[in-house]
């Protein structure tokens, strides 16, 4: 048997994936813990017509941006400035938590808690993906993803989110009781907007300065930035351009407002490795303790559940964990892995049983469930040259 080396197989599988409908722009890759292997690919344009997509070339990491905040608080946590039970009310001004979470008459919102927030434990609406219910008096029942898709790019505050939470949209369940059995959860993009407006308020800085100074500065990462930054170091090269099938997407003032980063593969890379070694954390047992109980997300029917994780992802603190189901991999189980997604098709995992780190995006807001369908195809190339390489 002719035995394919991983990296050939890498250079296959990222064919595949340029050669997906829709994909303009794809980069992957995958670094070994033991720091045998790194290895990085592009294909496709970085903008249209224009400059070709490279290893080097950064793009909008989108949702991914969660795993960074989630470290922050950890990190913040570590140094007492914040615990995981402190109230959601106790540390924003009251104007912007104020009746954000009423259900059925009720008011939750004072039980919500940090932990809520880091596990989407709180049953609060996602302000960019859900749809203003019947009976909220809200004419335009558009997403807010649609709203900018059809009418453009626009700033968009904290203060905005906790009003379209407060008046457009409804919760999904109460706050959840964290030591039960069953704990309920439901993906919503509004909890990590109220967790970077708490490291705002506590630290009296922007998220910017606070990434820079606990995340960036320390592992020198300096190709990963808030949208509008204006950091001296921050390179001159453009960012991967975003579609939306295949329309240009340019919502510069929108991304920059929730403050979603922008960063290169090997950026994204040294994070992850830095991250499962323990490097980010003062005490080793921070990292563990974000994946100390997994939840798993329901099977919701409504649209906005269509664009958002579901069975059978599973969500620690600000942490995402997946793995096929056993049905769909009888002969070989594809290993979990252990990092977060975005919804315009970038991933960043770690695969603890392989210790490899991998990382991918495609720039496309209509690729979500990419890096769920792609990612076990990567480990699967990797668990199959390591069953074709010789022994001893």
């Amino acid at each position: 048997m002719t035995r394919i080396p991983f990296e050939d197989r890498l250079e296959f599988l990222l064919d595949e994936l340029f050669g997906r409908k829709d994909i303009f722009s794809a980069v992957m890759g995958v670094s070994s813990g033991n720091g045998d292997l790194r290895w990085i690919g592009a294909r496709g344009e970085a903008s249209p017509g224009g400059r070709p997509m490279t290893a080097e070339t950064p793009f909008f990491i989108a949702s991914v941006t969660k795993l960074y905040l989630a470290v922050i608080v950890m990190r913040m946590v570590e140094e007492g400035e914040l615990a995981l039970g402190d109230r959601m009310v106790d540390r924003l001004p009251a104007s912007l938590t104020r009746g954000i979470h009423v259900q059925g008459g009720t008011d939750f919102t004072d039980r919500i808690t940090l932990e809520h927030l880091l596990a989407h434990a709180s049953g609060l609406p996602d302000f960019i993906e859900d749809y203003p219910a019947r009976g909220t008096g809200v004419e335009d029942r558009r997403s807010l993803v649609e709203i900018l898709l059809v009418e453009g790019d626009r700033n968009w505050s904290l203060e905005d989110t906790a009003r379209r939470v407060r008046e457009d949209l409804q919760p999904h369940f109460p706050p959840q009781e964290l030591a039960a059995k069953k704990v309920r959860i439901r993906y919503s993009d509004t909890n990590y907007q109220l967790l970077r407006g708490i490291i705002q308020e506590v630290r009296r800085s922007s998220f910017a300065e606070a990434l820079s100074e606990l995340v960036l500065e320390p592992l020198g990462l300096h190709r990963t930035w808030v949208p509008g930054d204006e950091r001296a170091d921050r390179p001159e090269v453009p960012v991967a351009a975003l579609h939306s099938g295949d329309e240009l997407v340019r919502f510069p003032s929108f991304f920059s407002s929730i403050a979603d980063l922008e960063g290169t593969a090997d950026d994204l890379l040294r994070f992850l490795e830095a991250l499962t070694r323990g490097e980010l954390f003062r005490d080793p047992r921070t990292w563990p303790r974000m994946q100390a109980r997994w939840n798993r997300f329901s099977q919701p029917l409504d649209r906005a559940a269509l664009r958002q994780p579901s069975w059978p992802i599973e969500y620690g603190l600000g942490v995402m964990r997946f793995q096929l189901p056993r049905f769909l991999t009888p002969f070989r189980p594809i290993p979990p892995v252990v990092g977060h997604t975005g919804s315009t098709g970038v991933w960043l995992f770690h695969a603890p049983e392989l210790d490899l780190h991998l990382v991918g995006a495609v720039s496309q807001i209509t690729a979500g469930p990419v890096p769920f369908r792609f990612v076990p195809k990567v480990l699967r190339a990797a668990l199959e040259t390591r069953h074709e390489a010789p022994a001893g």
